[in-house]
């Protein structure tokens, strides 16, 4: 018993040494084994645990930057340059010499557009390396900061002098070429890599780089010798093979090309695995192409890339029924899996399904609150319901996660203009970044804005920035919507006949066409013009459409109906000839048939807002208070910022309910504050409501902004019963005098 005693204090005394020599372990020690592990998982392209080992090591040691260093590098390879940034920036302000890190956040610096950034690039590395750096990448960084500060020729001096220096280091041969390039001197840019190929001839990346240079030259058959060159030098360079089947590819050699991306994709390295499969998706052999990415996957179940893969490759089959399978499973095994989440999503967007949709964004939003990609396509499924205020607040929160997400921004833009608040609109185009602003798609998006404002000279030289770059049709349009504003008629219709020509033939580019000749008051030749057009593309129901509304404009309500009727003809899916017709009906005093039409859009797309509308107005036209009220109910539950429902259905309302109807007036009178429709409806409730004083204020602010027979009928008789005969009976007969049926349509005053 004693020896067991003993045997038993024995090894609890060797459990709390060990555990006493554990606690010893110094944080330099922790550190260094963090960052090896770190570094050994780096080196295996694991990004996301290295990533965890870096963190672990600066936990050990908070004062180091040898762990944010390494941390950066991995963000870097990971493809995450944001964080990478965030890191080197954590590293050099812990230790400000250490020349890795200084290295790397100044080769970010040195390629910004802002001149004070490049030129703290230009500081960072002669403090930490000296002004002679001995470092060929150092040099490299240095020159191309000062190319962008303007001193070219300081630049190309200090590159050719480091390559007698560094002969063999490419990079620097490779920033020389494309500096002689941009100056137009192919001859020196060739001449560069040539000697880079000389002097590394066993060098497939110098052979790349040249073959590079030849196909940017434009002559593709040189770049292709250099490529295959690179290749024997090196038979499982993906690059070089990615390159190599680029230049087939649009050599129409999709046969070579289709053999390369085969030899690719068998290296087995992660990113070529799929680029077979996708050069066959893209080029005609699609039921080939989801085999190899059902493949794919099937190998990896695991690798959320293949997966997305295959689900993209059966949505543009229409095999959404698969899609949705592969996405049910994946969240069946994870249910927080927010990939296959906002796939999901936008599968049931496309399907129509937006309240479903929004159920899956809200759930990845709560797992991941910084995802700017559920935030966007919430904006779009608010966008589709049709809640304007909801979807430009999640616009804004995708740009403040992202602010160089164009797409979200253009798509603000878009929300802004559509709701008549230019300001906004252009405010949201200048708080772009810097690079972005030189792209078409922002100058695009920026003229659309000065358009809206009336801003024509800002506009004009817009415009003529994009002309200079590249004739884009979009700026065409643009340029003859000018022209149109500032009457060269003749000038606009060069512009839409350019389009017309390229076969762009949308409802805007028609608008403003006609819109030419409305204004000088010729809409004959006009449609005869728009019926030469439509000839010219007779399946197009798009042409036949546009021909109704304007023959309707030119009030021609036969030649209109006939027009809509063949539209509905060429594609009986599109609800846009039968609203046309059912708005022609309503015109013609044809209400039963107006409903008749309606109630069909409606029971096949219950959500249809301009049906409903039209609907409403239909109601009223047959007296039908109680199923306008609930239309209007109906409207406002899809989209409760409606104005003209809002309006109306206080309007409505206010016969028998002057209380409720109060509360929607508030509503509308919020969003327009001078409207005069609403100001005469609220003078009407309170007539109901026997508040006839106030009723007078609204209804004289009515008149006074809008004035029309109906508006003076209500003012003269709110005036009679304020006991104001004479102004009130002189209102009611100028009134009547105008418009007789009001006797029959104002009977609830």
């Amino acid at each position: 018993m004693a020896i067991q005693v003993r045997s038993i204090v024995s090894l609890w005394l060797l459990v709390l040494v060990a555990g006493l020599s554990g606690c010893r372990t110094s944080p330099e020690a922790k550190e260094a084994s963090f960052l090896k592990r770190g570094q050994a998982l780096l080196a295996q392209k694991d990004y996301p645990r290295a990533i965890i080992e870096f963190r672990n090591a600066a936990t050990a040691m908070p004062k180091d930057a040898e762990p944010h260093y390494q941390m950066g590098m991995a963000y870097l390879e990971s493809g995450d340059t944001q964080s990478a940034v965030r890191a080197f920036q954590k590293a050099t302000s812990l230790n400000p010499k250490h020349q890795g890190a200084q290295l790397k956040l100044a080769e970010f610096m040195a390629v910004s557009r802002n001149e004070k950034l490049v030129e703290e690039a230009v500081t960072r590395l002669s403090g930490t390396f000296g002004a002679s750096p001995d470092n060929a990448e150092v040099i490299d960084t240095l020159a191309i900061a000062e190319w962008r500060l303007g001193r070219q020729e300081a630049a190309t001096q200090r590159l050719e002098t480091a390559l007698t220096k560094f002969p063999t280091h490419l990079q620097s041969s490779v920033t020389l070429a494309r500096m002689k390039l941009s100056r137009n001197d192919r001859n020196g840019a060739e001449e560069v890599l040539k000697k880079a190929v000389a002097d590394a001839p066993q060098s497939a990346a110098a052979a790349l780089a040249l073959g590079e240079l030849y196909i940017i030259m434009q002559q593709p058959a040189k770049g292709e010798v250099e490529l295959k060159r690179a290749l024997q030098l090196d038979p499982k360079n993906g690059p070089v093979m990615m390159a190599l089947g680029a230049v087939q590819i649009a050599a129409r050699r999709f046969d070579e090309a289709e053999r390369v991306y085969k030899q690719l994709a068998a290296l087995h390295e992660n990113p070529y695995k799929p680029i077979h499969a996708m050069f066959l998706y893209q080029f005609g052999k699609r039921e080939a192409a989801v085999q190899e990415f059902e493949t794919l996957f099937k190998a990896e179940p695991n690798d959320r890339e293949a997966r997305s893969r295959l689900v993209a490759a059966y949505v543009g089959l229409n095999r959404l029924s698969e899609a949705e399978s592969v996405l049910a499973a994946a969240l069946k095994a994870n249910a927080k899996d927010t990939e296959a989440l906002l796939q999901r999503a936008e599968l049931r967007l496309k399907a129509g399904k937006e309240d479903d949709a929004e159920k899956d964004l809200k759930t990845v939003i709560h797992f991941n609150p910084d995802s700017a990609a559920a935030h966007f396509l919430l904006a779009r499924a608010y966008q589709i319901k049709g809640s304007g205020s909801n979807q430009q607040q999640e616009l804004q929160q995708v740009l403040k996660l992202d602010p160089a997400m164009l797409q979200a921004r253009l798509a603000l833009e878009a929300s802004y203009l559509g709701a008549k608040q230019g300001q906004a609109a252009l405010d949201v185009m200048d708080e772009a970044p810097e690079q972005q602003k030189t792209t078409v798609p922002w100058m695009l998006g920026r003229n659309s804005a000065l358009l809206s404002l009336g801003n024509l000279n800002e506009v004009r030289a817009g415009i003529d920035r994009v002309l200079q770059q590249e004739r884009v049709p979009e700026a065409v349009y643009q340029d003859a919507v000018l022209r149109l504003l500032k009457k060269d008629f003749a000038g606009a219709r060069a512009g839409v006949n350019e389009l017309l020509k390229l076969g762009i033939t949308n409802p805007n580019v028609i608008e403003v066409l006609m819109q030419t000749y409305a204004a000088q008051k010729d809409l004959t030749t006009g449609l005869e013009v728009l019926k030469e057009v439509a000839s010219t593309q007779p399946k197009s129901a798009g042409l036949q459409q546009s021909l109704g509304q304007w023959y309707q404009r030119a009030g021609n309500p036969v030649a209109a109906r006939k027009a809509f009727e063949s539209a509905k003809a060429l594609d009986a899916h599109v609800m846009t000839a039968d609203l046309s017709l059912a708005d022609l009906d309503l015109q013609e005093g044809q209400i039963g048939a107006a409903r008749q039409r309606l109630a069909a859009i409606i029971a096949a797309e219950p959500k249809n807002l301009p049906a409903q509308m039209l609907l409403a107005r239909a109601q009223n036209g047959a007296g039908d208070r109680t199923g306008e009220i609930e239309t209007y109910r109906s409207i406002l539950a899809l989209d409760p910022s409606n104005l003209i429902a809002l309006n109306n259905l206080a309007y409505a309302l206010a016969l028998t309910s002057p209380d409720e109807a109060l509360t929607f007036a508030q509503r509308a009178v919020e969003r327009a504050p001078g409207e005069p429709s609403i100001q005469d409806t609220l003078g009407w409730i309170y007539y109901r409501k026997g508040l006839y004083g106030m009723a007078v204020g609204y209804l004289k602010t009515a008149v006074e902004k809008g004035p029309t027979p109906r508006r003076q009928f209500h003012l003269g008789m709110c005036y009679v019963k304020t006991g104001d005969q004479i102004t009130g009976q002189k209102l009611v007969k100028d009134a009547l005098q105008k418009e007789p049926s009001l006797v029959k349509t104002e009977q609830g005053w």
